[in-house]
C-alpha cells in the first residue's frame, strides 16, 4: 500500500480494474448526493469544511509518503495544480465570511472543480500508471476527485451557490494570480505546478510549446482558467432551462385537469 512506483504492478489508465474504481468512487458520489438530500445549507457547509481537512490530511500524508520513499527533495510543499485548489476553496467556501471570497470558494467547487475531477478521471495520469489501485496514493487521488464532483453538485442541487456571469471576475483573478505563482515557483526550482510550464503528453500540446515556449505558460493558464468556468456555466444554464420548462409543462397539465 506504501510501495514505490512501479509500472510492472500499476493500475493502469483505463485498465478494468480503473473502470471498476471508477465505477464505484461515482457510485459513492451518487449515494452521497441521495443521503445529503435532505441536509440544510448550515449543515452542508460543515461537511464542505470536513471534507476540507480530510483532503488536506491527505495532502500531509501524500507529502510524508514522498519524502520517506523519494526523499524529502521531491516533496512538493506548496500544492498548487487546478485540482489543488479544491482545498483552498473549500476553506474559503465554509469558513469566510467575506461574501466575494466566499463566492470565489464556491465558484471553484462548482463551476472548476467539477469539470476539473472529470478531467482527471478522463485521464489520470498522476498515479494510476504508476501505483497499484489499492495504493495510498492511487486510493487517495480517486476519493479527493470523487469529493469535488460531491462537493461541486452538492452547492448547485441545494441552491447554496447560484453561479452569476459577473461571478467570472472574481474567479478569473484568484486562479491567475494562483497560476503566476505557480509559474514563479516552477521557473526557480523547475517543477510544473498547475501543469504549465512543460508540454502535456497530447500533440497539440507539444506543438504548441515547441512553436512558442515562452507564451505556452500564460496560453495553458488562461485556458484552464476560461474553459471549466464557462463550459459548467453553460451546463448549470442549460439544466436550469430544462428544469423550468419541465416544471412549466406540469404545471400546465395540473392547471388544465
Amino acid at each position: 500500500m506504501f510501495a514505490p512506483a512501479n509500472p510492472q504492478t500499476a493500475c493502469g489508465m483505463w485498465s478494468l480494474t480503473y473502470i471498476f474504481a471508477l465505477v464505484a468512487v461515482l457510485g459513492m458520489v451518487a449515494l452521497g448526493l441521495v443521503a445529503s438530500r435532505k441536509m440544510g445549507e448550515k449543515t452542508i457547509f460543515k461537511t464542505i469544511l470536513i471534507i476540507t481537512i480530510v483532503a488536506w490530511l491527505s495532502e500531509f500524508g501524500k507529502m510524508l509518503f514522498v519524502g520517506v520513499t523519494y526523499g524529502v527533495d521531491r516533496i512538493e510543499w506548496v500544492p498548487l495544480y487546478f485540482c489543488s485548489l479544491f482545498m483552498y476553496s473549500g476553506i474559503l467556501a465554509s469558513i469566510t465570511k467575506v461574501q466575494w471570497l466566499k463566492t470565489t470558494g464556491l465558484s471553484f467547487l462548482s463551476m472548476g472543480g467539477i469539470i476539473g475531477a472529470l478531467a482527471f478521471f478522463v485521464y489520470p495520469s498522476a498515479c494510476i500508471p504508476n501505483y497499484p489501485i489499492y495504493h495510498y496514493m492511487c486510493l487517495r487521488t480517486m476519493l479527493y476527485h470523487g469529493s469535488m464532483i460531491y462537493v461541486g453538485l452538492l452547492v448547485l442541487i441545494k441552491g447554496c451557490y447560484k453561479p452569476k456571469a459577473k461571478d467570472f471576475l472574481n474567479y478569473f483573478v484568484a486562479l491567475f494570480v494562483v497560476g503566476i505563482l505557480a509559474y514563479v515557483i516552477n521557473t526557480l526550482t523547475g517543477s510544473d505546478l498547475m501543469y504549465i510550464s512543460k508540454p502535456l503528453a497530447f500533440k497539440i500540446s507539444q506543438m504548441a510549446y515547441n512553436f512558442c515556449p515562452q507564451a505556452y505558460p500564460f496560453v495553458l493558464l488562461i485556458l484552464q482558467i476560461v474553459v471549466p468556468f464557462w463550459v459548467s456555466f453553460a451546463i448549470y444554464q442549460l439544466m436550469q432551462l430544462i428544469i423550468k420548462k419541465t416544471k412549466k409543462k406540469e404545471d400546465n397539465i395540473y392547471v388544465y385537469n
